[in-house]
């Protein structure tokens, strides 16, 4: 399509510069390098309906192309694409126009679903990863709808790419859904911190049904983690939010058996229980000690290889860290 686009916020033109031996771009690609143009123009004059046609219009070029032979110039093609919604996503974010953003991320979002789809993981993880970096400005930016919008596109990329075992992809949602939540939690905005850690507990269990163990103890430590960042802050309703997620993943854990994951949930639900008793989080702590109660301990390993894999578990909770 083409070699680079360059939007001037004050001219208002794009160039097209063409690489070596690359051919002048056919009408097809002229209409995307004008809508491309178009979204900017609008979101710049806070034309929110305009911004989000734009952007859709973007989106529906995207899909035209993921669904055609692979090759190197397509795969470039689309991810010019990609980015190109992403930047003007954020230059509906400038302009404090969250519809626009939310539309953005969602676009985003249907993309990297509909690549997953079709098998072209790298178009995939493109996407996916201009939507993580979105959600993490709107957030720091404090716009709660918009990176709660960017938050749910995460999370529904996560749950499809559990079903179709596209674990790289779903380990990426995980963690750009944690880090949403750690940068929504320090400024509170209250929306998105609450549907990421849902949003997590509902891809665990998407993971736990497809047996995926690792992803599925992915979310299991990432919610604990949640779970005592709000014990620290000293927030009752985030601190409950990340043990109902828990208590719903150990729920789907025991369904399908994965007793080395049951241990971590009912070890992250422990330790938070013991934060909020310290803390004196009293709604919290009930919260922590019914959700243990509820699940099926039947499921759980003798004492010996609960302290065994405790210990194999602090190992991978550690690199885990590391990775995200």
């Amino acid at each position: 399509m083409i070699g680079k686009l360059i939007w001037s916020k004050d001219i208002g033109l794009i160039r097209i510069i063409l690489g070596p031996g690359m051919s002048y771009v056919n009408e097809n690609e002229l209409d995307e390098v004008r809508t491309i143009e178009e979204g900017f123009k609008k979101a710049y004059d806070q034309d929110t309906k305009g911004t989000v046609e734009a952007i859709d219009k973007l989106r529906n070029f995207a899909f035209q192309l993921i669904h055609l032979n692979v090759s190197a110039e397509n795969e470039l093609d689309i991810k010019a694409l990609v980015i190109s919604i992403g930047d003007i996503g954020r230059a509906a974010a400038e302009m404090r126009m969250e519809i626009a953003c939310v539309t953005s991320s969602r676009a985003l979002g249907d993309i990297a679903i509909e690549a997953a789809g079709q098998k072209r993981e790298p178009i995939a993880i493109k996407a996916l990863s201009v939507v993580g970096n979105l959600a993490l400005e709107f957030a720091v930016k404090g716009m709660d709808t918009a990176a709660k919008g960017a938050a749910e596109s995460l999370g529904n990329c996560g749950k499809v790419s559990s079903k179709i075992k596209m674990e790289t992809m779903t380990s990426l949602s995980e963690i750009y859904l944690m880090q949403v939540a750690l940068k929504a939690m320090e400024i509170n905005l209250s929306e998105t911190v609450i549907a990421s850690i849902s949003l997590l507990g509902e891809i665990g269990a998407y993971s736990a049904e497809q047996i995926m163990e690792i992803s599925t103890l992915e979310a299991a430590v990432i919610l604990e983690d949640l779970g005592n960042a709000a014990v620290r802050k000293k927030s009752e309703s985030y601190a409950k939010a990340a043990i109902q997620a828990l208590e719903n993943l150990g729920t789907a854990v025991s369904q399908y058996g994965l007793k080395s994951v049951l241990v971590q949930v009912a070890w992250s639900l422990e330790t938070i229980r013991v934060f909020t008793l310290e803390q004196n989080l009293k709604d919290a702590c009930r919260a922590a000690k019914d959700a243990l109660e509820s699940l099926n301990t039947a499921e759980m390993l003798d004492e010996e290889q609960n302290l065994e894999k405790i210990q194999e578990i602090k190992k991978f909770h550690s690199l885990f860290l590391k990775k995200s």
